[in-house]
């Protein structure tokens, strides 16, 4: 991905630019991982969904 920087006053350049200091915690990581996370595209769901009946049996055995 990239960033397109838009001011159009030198005020708002400076504000762009010192954004780019910003350091985020684990935590606040995670939590933008978590509300940004994209649906799971098909196939994926429907073979980890289908998989899961054997998982079960064999984590019985």
């Amino acid at each position: 991905s990239s960033v397109i920087i838009g001011a159009k006053r030198p005020d708002q350049l400076a504000d762009n630019i010192a954004a780019t200091e910003i350091r985020l915690s684990e935590e606040e990581l995670k939590q933008l991982d978590a509300v940004s996370a994209l649906p799971r595209e098909y196939p994926g769901w429907m073979l980890e969904r289908q998989g899961e009946y054997r998982r079960n049996q064999l984590a019985q055995q």
